[in-house]
């Protein structure tokens, strides 16, 4: 895990505030890995009273920030950016280009390259007998057409390859933001570039329905987001060629003043009376979007495309479309995985800076200033070799959609081309922080669970989302705290709630384009409640979700165990909470009678005997019925996303929570520091250490259990830090340790030398003890430039000295 920045906002230390710099919050914390940090003792102080306060008078809101810490996608976040904003492709995106630009005249772009880690270790499987597992993002492969090329308006038309076809064309306006056209470029053809022609884009045609317009139109647009069977189709023989219903001709009206000013021959000019109806037409030939989707889906995908890029004959054939989308799932036999794919077809332009003068200019970009040290926080950076200079040397893509009306039939749709970023998406994933990251996948999951499987293809979608946290990543590009991430998402849910409220959902690149515009408002109105019941209650809702993840591999993190978390949270039995044992029947004390025949006394104590052990086998018959319903309701996972949580917990409730937070902070840090970094682990300690003083001011009853969790934190944490004093050593290149000074009469006579700053600080070893076995009380000891004193010669323990 760990943050990340780009090399143009990277978190560094300065005196100075730089512009489009993003450095540390204060200089009161040690920066550690861009992300985690060790604090000093006041400010763990104060961070203990903020939790206290929040789990008194918050306690959903305390109880989700601990759970959502708790849930992992990365092995390390930070080894993964690092590595991706480095590459400008995958090593998989490399080699299938290979074969496409050799077989197909193609190369394709993976734009998810961030969520291809997060399928590596998470998968997406529903609680029950029939849930199917799969990944938890559906992977985006955008296919890039070689035939057309994109060429500006002022160029001379000319091929770029001698052996093989294709078709320039240029950009023509579509009317609205975020839609083009493209126009066949001919050759010796100057006319073309003067032709002026009207298209009305405001007035509806209305569809052959006797209902009404809004049935008709829901009907409509809901017809055109399902996804429908690819029929495929053997007449496209040749690759190397668009069929012909791939163009459509239009002729358009033509001024006469430029058929004579675009006549090169003034010799044969003709008078206007001379002039025929043709002279007055023009004809323009542009790329149908509808039909190279029909091309691409019902014959390159079927035949060859398919099998080139990786899919099985099974997965083919029940592949579905809709406009601009294949949708393709394919099955892993080896982890039993279903791994959904969305093919896109597209063609390359350069970056469209006509469309994106806004997103290029914000003049509305916050900018906010750290008034304690000065720092500058942006996002994206702008300027010279910023984010959004390198975002625009970027190619966008064409994709072949055109834009659908609500009301009404757009007539020009089939000639419409929609303008997609996927490059510009990818590079500025890579560039979140890691609990932004975070925030977007778990919306994925809110999503996945409770949205997608009602509204489909209709709704909200999986880019609205993505899109939606770019805003928020620009709105506040620092409040983005690890520890408090459930009030964070709080908020961005809100806010997403209130973008479904209004119909209006921004592009962050085309601001004018509504991305909710021709959504259906049931299907707005769908994920809008579900969000508002999210706000109202959201603990029993992202214990549903995050119970459908499940970790694929077993040297991962260890999970939060959700189901019994949920069953401390809502029991109402204090006593229950404490020994779980009392849930169970207790055997009845059966009456005993006193005989003074001794016959009858003995006889009588041999029938209470019976009886009892007939009672205490039917309580253990009922006794494993019930661990058995447990067992099976576990594996259910039914969540009552109804049931409220206290608003207050007592103090049975607050200690087997606190327990169960802790201990799963232990083992997260234990594997972080083998897994990512040492700084996450000692984050992750550092927050079982908040809760392990919090659960003593709270609950100072339960002292042995403080104690135990305390010396587990203690030894982890002495582990971690051996370690670093080892990494630290390789670093500076001592080797081994100096020999100990033994009996030294000054601690000024041993040299103290700090190590480079990317190792711990020394500060943080004052109040733990170091071992060392040749120490006798008194002696003093040099250790990788540090200074120690033995303080108990049969323990062996040596204290830090300055």
């Amino acid at each position: 895990m760990g943050g990340s920045c780009s090399k143009s906002i990277k978190l560094e230390r300065s005196s100075e505030a730089k512009p489009g710099s993003a450095m540390p919050p204060s200089n009161n914390t040690i920066s550690v890995g861009n992300q985690f940090t060790v604090q000093s003792i006041r400010e763990d102080r104060l961070v203990i009273e903020d939790i206290k306060h929040e789990l008194k008078e918050f306690a959903s809101v305390f109880i989700l920030n601990n759970i959502l810490m708790s849930v992992q996608f990365f092995e390390s976040h930070k080894e993964v950016i690092t590595r991706l904003q480095h590459i400008s492709a995958s090593p998989q995106e490399k080699e299938m280009n290979k074969t496409l630009l050799k077989d197909e005249t193609m190369e394709c772009t993976y734009p998810d390259a961030i969520m291809d880690e997060v399928n590596k270790n998470v998968i997406f499987r529903p609680p029950g007998e029939f849930g199917e597992s799969e990944t938890l993002v559906t992977k985006r492969i955008y296919v890039i057409n070689d035939l057309i090329e994109v060429v500006n308006s002022g160029e001379i038309p000319q091929y770029t390859s001698i052996d093989k076809p294709c078709y320039q064309v240029k950009i023509d306006e579509a009317g609205r933001k975020g839609f083009v056209k493209l126009l066949q470029v001919e050759k010796n053809s100057p006319m073309v570039n003067s032709m002026e022609y009207d298209i009305d884009y405001d007035n509806p045609i209305p569809g052959p329905s006797s209902r009404s317009d809004s049935e008709y139109d829901y009907s409509r647009i809901t017809d055109l987001r399902t996804p429908k069977p690819i029929e495929v189709s053997d007449s496209f023989e040749r690759r190397d060629t668009l069929p012909k219903s791939c163009f459509t001709r239009i002729f358009v009206a033509c001024d006469p003043k430029n058929i004579f000013k675009n006549d090169s021959n003034n010799d044969s000019e003709k008078d206007m009376g001379e002039l025929d109806v043709e002279d007055f037409t023009k004809e323009l030939v542009y790329i149908n979007s509808n039909g190279f989707m029909g091309y691409f889906q019902n014959g390159l995908f079927p035949t060859t495309l398919g099998k080139s890029l990786g899919f099985s004959e099974n997965a083919i054939k029940s592949a579905k479309a809709i406009s601009g989308k294949i949708f393709c799932d394919e099955f892993d036999t080896q982890t039993e995985v279903n791994r959904p794919f969305e093919v896109i077809p597209a063609v390359a332009i350069p970056w469209p800076e006509d469309q994106t003068i806004e997103f290029v200019y914000r003049d509305d970009r916050p900018t906010i200033v750290d008034t304690r040290t000065g720092t500058i926080y942006k996002w994206p950076t702008s300027g010279p070799g910023s984010m959004i200079e390198e975002i625009r040397n970027m190619t966008a893509v064409l994709v072949p959609k055109g834009y659908a009306k609500k009301k009404g039939v757009n007539m020009h749709e089939s000639l419409e081309w929609e303008i997609n970023f996927p490059k510009a998406e990818r590079y500025l994933e890579a560039r979140m922080s890691h609990a932004q990251m975070k925030c977007m996948l778990l919306l994925l999951t809110l999503h996945k669970t409770f949205i997608a499987p009602v509204t489909q293809q209709n709704g909200l979608l999986v880019e609205h989302i993505r899109t939606h946290m770019f805003w928020e990543c620009e709105r506040d590009y620092r409040s983005w705290p690890e520890h408090r991430l459930g009030t964070k998402l709080l908020r961005v849910i809100k806010s997403l709630q209130h973008r479904l409220f209004l119909g209006v959902c921004p592009d962050y690149f085309i601001k004018e384009r509504n991305l909710f515009e021709n959504i259906p408002k049931m299907y707005l109105n769908y994920a809008q409640k579900l969000l508002l019941d999210v706000l109202a209650n959201p603990v029993p809702f992202f214990i549903k979700a995050l119970g459908n993840l499940r970790y694929s591999s077993g040297k991962f993190y260890t999970p939060l165990n959700l189901q019994i978390l949920y069953e401390k949270i809502i029991t109402k039995s204090a006593a229950i909470q404490q020994n779980p044992q009392l849930a169970y029947n207790i055997v009845p004390q059966l009456k005993r009678r006193i005989y003074k025949d001794p016959d009858r006394m003995v006889q009588h104590l041999k029938e209470l005997k019976r009886k009892e052990r007939i009672i205490k086998d039917r309580l253990r018959q009922k006794e494993e019925q019930q661990k058995y319903e447990e067992a099976e309701h576990a594996n259910k996972m039914e969540i009552d996303v109804e049931e409220p949580i206290d608003k207050e917990l007592d103090m049975w409730k607050t200690k087997s929570i606190l327990s169960i937070f802790i201990e799963n902070f232990i083992a997260i840090g234990k594997e972080s520091a083998e897994l990512a970094t040492i700084s996450q682990g000692l984050f992750y300690l550092k927050q079982a250490t908040y809760l392990a003083k919090i659960l003593e001011d709270c609950c100072g009853a339960f002292l042995e259990d403080i104690r135990h969790w305390r010396r587990i934190i203690a030894k982890e944490e002495a582990v971690i830090k051996r370690k670093i004093i080892r990494v630290s050593s390789h670093a500076t290149g001592e080797g081994k340790p100096r020999t100990p000074l033994r009996n030294s009469t000054s601690f000024n006579e041993v040299p103290i030398k700090f190590v480079s700053e990317t190792a711990t600080n020394p500060q943080a070893l004052r109040s733990n003890n170091l071992i060392h076995p040749n120490l006798e009380k008194g002696d003093t000891y040099s250790k990788n430039g540090w200074a120690f004193k033995a303080v108990n010669s049969k323990k062996k323990t040596v204290v830090f000295v300055e």
